[in-house]
């Protein structure tokens, strides 16, 4: 990943283009989403597993790769400290995303924002009121004002204290309707139990315990 230099900054600020990068695949160098991997027991993670198949995330997260930590410091932390570079020079950051992993993957590509120098207010950002002007949608979302809609999440945690606080959700509400973030029924003024996701049918239902899950969804290797 080759460092920016100032001119291309330069370039960048004065073009006033956004830029909404993918941390989670890093090109050209380790995609940082082997550092959560390796750095942290995602299969353990139950929220995760209720509303993800088991046969999705273990075969990632019980079978991870282990690299040295410079790879990472050459990888994608290098990339988010280019993000910071742009970031104080005015360039609106993004928030990106990609395929690998619903869910827990927002959270590290915010987490990893941060690795690169970026305040937690300013990580945060890069979640909210950034893409939403990005997208000329900052007069409807991106931000707590009257008049918007009401597309929002209530977190246990705070995470200006702590980044990593983003993973504690109590609730979302999606255009003024409130959901239980844990289970996602909805609840409030139009209370409705969701319906079960196809691997939650199976006879050991739940995400735990993990080595439980052979049986419930048929293993065929004749060794169980």
């Amino acid at each position: 990943m080759a460092v920016l230099h100032d001119d291309v900054v330069q370039l960048w600020k004065r073009s006033q283009t956004a830029y909404t990068p993918t941390l989670i695949v890093n090109y050209g160098s380790v995609s940082g989403e082997y550092y959560w991997y390796q750095h942290t027991n995602v299969w353990e993670k139950e929220r995760l597993m209720r509303f993800s198949p088991r046969e999705v995330i273990d075969s990632r997260s019980r079978h991870r790769t282990m690299l040295p930590e410079e790879e990472y410091e050459n990888g994608h932390i290098l990339s988010s400290k280019n993000l910071k570079k742009l970031s104080d020079a005015g360039v609106l950051v993004n928030m990106g995303a990609h395929g690998q992993i619903q869910g827990i993957g927002a959270h590290w590509e915010i987490w990893m924002m941060a690795q690169g120098g970026m305040t937690p207010y300013e990580a945060l950002k890069t979640a909210t009121i950034n893409p939403a002007k990005s997208l000329g949608l900052d007069d409807n979302v991106g931000s707590l004002e009257v008049g918007k809609l009401a597309d929002l999440i209530v977190l246990d945690k705070n995470p200006l204290d702590d980044i990593y606080n983003t993973e504690f959700i109590k609730y979302t509400m999606v255009n003024g309707r409130l959901y239980d973030a844990e289970e996602m029924n909805e609840i409030g003024n139009h209370p409705k139990t969701r319906t079960q996701f196809p691997w939650e049918l199976y006879k050991n239902a739940g995400s735990f315990p993990w080595h439980d899950v052979t049986e419930a969804q048929g293993c065929s290797c004749g060794r169980h």
